[in-house]
């Protein structure tokens, strides 16, 4: 029987240290290896847990629609998140700006 694939735990990581990975690598030559992050911290990531407040967003695509997502996180420091046609159930959630 084959062993059914699971997903990683998702790590808690703030914006600074997550924008500070500046390596990525594959365990694998696999065409659905995952990919991860190194963290500065040495821990090695391919699913992060984002908390903070969604400050910003926009459409940046231009032949569909593809949402830049800004969020702070509590220490003040910023993730961008992306939402398009790869995440049909996220992109239609946007927050509405009231005028």
């Amino acid at each position: 029987m084959a062993a059914t694939p699971t997903r990683e735990v998702a790590r808690r990581v703030f914006a600074r240290e997550f924008n500070d990975a500046t390596y990525t690598f594959k365990e694998s030559d696999d065409d659905r290896a995952p990919v991860y992050a190194l963290l500065p911290t040495g821990q090695r990531v391919n699913r992060i847990f984002v908390v903070g407040t969604l400050t910003e967003t926009e459409d940046v695509g231009e032949d569909s629609e593809y949402w830049q997502g800004r969020v702070v996180d509590p220490n003040g420091d910023t993730f961008f998140t992306y939402a398009g046609q790869y995440q049909p159930d996220a992109a239609p959630t946007r927050p509405t700006t009231a005028t």
